[in-house]
């Protein structure tokens, strides 16, 4: 998928490149900078991509924040209308992107972003350009279906396709092959089938876990080595919970868990972890970026999974500040704790 998204966005900068030359292109120093900067933003995105094959919330919303202030520079910077409506049309993987992989209010705020910026583009179009509106009503459509109707089909297909059921309605795997621990899904269906235990406790706490050298390790050592750490990992982790704690793999180098515990007991089950995943013995030792959340129990049979999407979101946003401020360390989301300081703490 990084790769992908990658190549992508350099297919689109070439395109905003090429657009210079053509014509109703740029007519004006300006506007040649303003095409290159909304390429260079493209060029940005891929490099990020391809560094990055795991990236965080930040470098999400990153890629589509800049991915729609590009297509709107872009979009400006052509003298015929036309054309800038055609520069806006990328604004489709942007919307597809967020449909699929981020959340409903994340997809909501990008089709309103991908309305503004087909709009500006349009009035811009018709008061500089000299087209009316007769003649840029096809580009105006061409671009709204790829800016909007694209993605939202998409987003609606996958609902009926049943991306938010529970695990047993989707037929998911609920174990890892690699790691024999269970997957994301295996996870709501666990949850699902010990609530009740869970809800006995003052807190339903979540813990993501960032293997920090992963990357380097399968670079260096090659994947057959990083899989060998992925084992060694996962059964530690396995091994080191108490009954009735769950662990997942949640990613390609993540782990997560889920448990119930007290008020007291977040901070260290939090740091149980990070201290499972580091062994001087081991062939390659690895470090862990631990981020952490929790919610207020009973949680609602009803609400489940919804809860623990929110928790494995929330984590996922502290695991990423641990990875940022250096790794091998804990970030928690104090945010359900109204008696806690705002914003994630660390460990």
């Amino acid at each position: 998928m990084a790769g992908g998204i990658a190549w992508l966005s350099l297919l689109v900068a070439a395109a905003w490149v090429a657009m210079v030359s053509a014509p109703g292109g740029p007519d004006s120093t300006a506007r040649y900078v303003v095409v290159g900067v909304a390429a260079a933003i493209a060029v940005v995105v891929a490099v990020i991509w391809l560094s990055r094959p795991e990236p965080g919330p930040r470098i999400r919303t990153a890629f589509i924040a800049g991915s729609n202030v590009a297509c709107l520079a872009a979009g400006v910077a052509a003298v015929d209308g036309r054309v800038g409506l055609v520069a806006t049309v990328p604004l489709a993987f942007v919307g597809m992107y967020a449909a699929t992989f981020s959340t409903r209010p994340a997809f909501g705020g990008q089709m309103i972003a991908a309305t503004v910026v087909v709009f500006l583009v349009t009035v811009i179009g018709v008061a500089d350009g000299g087209e009316d509106i007769a003649e840029l009503s096809p580009f105006v459509v061409q671009a709204a279906f790829a800016a909007l109707a694209v993605p939202v089909i998409l987003h609606h297909g996958l609902t009926i396709a049943g991306r938010d059921r529970t695990a047993t309605q989707t037929g998911e795997p609920m174990q890892d092959t690699l790691t024999e621990v269970l997957t994301r899904h295996g996870l709501y269906s666990a949850a699902q089938t010990s609530l009740s235990a869970l809800n006995r406790k003052s807190r339903l706490v979540v813990v993501r876990v960032h293997l920090d050298q992963f990357q380097d390790i399968t670079v260096g050592d090659g994947r057959e080595r990083g899989e060998q750490v992925l084992k060694r990992v996962a059964h530690r982790l396995a091994q080191g919970v108490r009954g009735g704690d769950f662990v997942a793999r949640t990613g390609d180098a993540e782990f997560s868990a889920l448990a119930g515990v007290t008020d007291e007991g977040v901070e260290i089950f939090a740091n149980r972890f990070r201290e499972l995943v580091f062994d001087v013995e081991d062939p390659v030792p690895v470090s862990a970026s631990v981020g952490v959340a929790f919610a207020v129990t009973p949680i609602a049979s009803t609400d489940v999974q919804t809860t623990i999407d929110d928790l494995l979101h929330r984590a996922e946003v502290a695991m990423q500040a641990a990875h940022d401020a250096g790794g091998d360390r804990v970030e928690i989301d104090w945010s359900a704790d109204p008696t806690a300081a705002e914003g994630p703490g660390t460990v």
